[in-house]
């Protein structure tokens, strides 16, 4: 991959991968757990008083059992929904026509008014763009949210050996959604100098990588008889965000950022 290819947003190769997509990239289970664990963390996180919210990245909306527009049209009076593809952004209006509005937009130039939104819930949206652009990123999304706002940010982690190492894989693959791992410690570096305060940071989602792909394949050739299994898989997996070595297991790392005042 070339070093221009590194420093920019393609936009087309989301479009032609949301083309591509055959079936839900998470096992049905998996998906409501990971649904789940973002759910709780905006009912943990968000402020008391939340009118007008932002959701980035909408690929779930598009194609998956693990979408949270839905959720937060029904929790909040207005909800936008943006991804960097024409193609996934028209996938989830079709699905999820109810939301305020729709746009087409990378996270870095953002087509809103400072201030616009109360709480912005930014699902493994910034490591998929190239590592250069986080902190311009982090900078954009504190524009646009009000004062004393909130940013509920997952990111892929780099705490996760087993991640990283998965990450690495498919990125050698040529696989263009393989995202960037990063460590709480690098977020921070990367909003040195901006308007963020760090109140809360986890990480969740702790089913091992190959667990998806086994279970996908134990679906098919069970159907149903699978899901109890599954069920009993996930539940013990989601056991693991309560230990002290959660960072070591989840594989994406949560923050709960504030704009300050």
């Amino acid at each position: 991959m070339s070093a221009q290819h590194e420093q920019e947003v393609r936009p087309e190769e989301w479009d032609t991968l949301a083309r591509s997509m055959r079936e839900p990239q998470f096992q049905k289970q998996i998906a409501l757990y990971k649904r789940r664990e973002g759910l709780d963390l905006v009912a943990a996180w968000a402020p008391a008083q939340v009118r007008s919210v932002l959701k980035t990245d909408l690929f779930e909306e598009g194609f998956g059992q693990d979408a949270l527009l839905d959720a937060l049209i029904s929790r909040y009076p207005v909800v936008m929904g943006m991804d960097v593809s024409q193609v996934v952004t028209a996938q989830a209006r079709k699905r999820m026509p109810e939301a305020a509005g729709y746009v087409v937009s990378d996270a870095a130039t953002l087509p809103f008014k400072a201030g616009s939104f109360d709480l912005i819930v930014s699902i493994s949206t910034l490591d998929h763009l190239p590592p250069p652009l986080l902190a311009a990123s982090l900078r954009e999304l504190s524009r646009v949210l009000r004062p004393n706002g909130c940013l509920v940010l997952t990111l892929d982690s780099g705490h996760n050996p087993l991640h990283v190492f998965s990450n690495h894989f498919r990125r050698w693959l040529g696989k263009i959604y393989a995202e960037r791992c990063y460590t709480v410690q690098e977020v921070q570096a990367a909003m040195a100098g901006q308007p963020w305060i760090l109140t809360d940071a986890t990480a969740i989602y702790h089913v091992p990588f190959p667990v998806n792909f086994l279970a996908k394949q134990a679906g098919k050739m069970l159907g149903g008889w699978a899901d109890g299994g599954i069920r009993s898989v996930v539940r013990a997996c989601e056991a693991l965000g309560s230990l002290p070595t959660r960072f070591f297991t989840g594989r994406y790392i949560a923050m709960r950022l504030i704009r300050s005042a």
